[in-house]
């Protein structure tokens, strides 16, 4: 894993630990999109918009 995926990894471990101390599980579906990102296929930007279509957030 380059460095760049490793600091997207991260950065995914942070946000799903966050909803895990806000009492939050993060769904199946959440995470393939975050892997997604992981791996470069999406951006930061069209992941977080997948995301919150799949909520009905803005």
């Amino acid at each position: 894993m380059d460095k760049s995926a490793q600091k997207r990894k991260n950065v995914i471990k942070q946000a799903i630990a966050n909803e895990k101390l806000e009492g939050l599980n993060v769904s199946k579906e959440s995470i393939k999109i975050a892997e997604s990102y992981i791996a470069g296929k999406a951006s930061a930007k069209e992941a977080a918009a997948k995301i919150r279509a799949r909520y009905g957030a803005i």
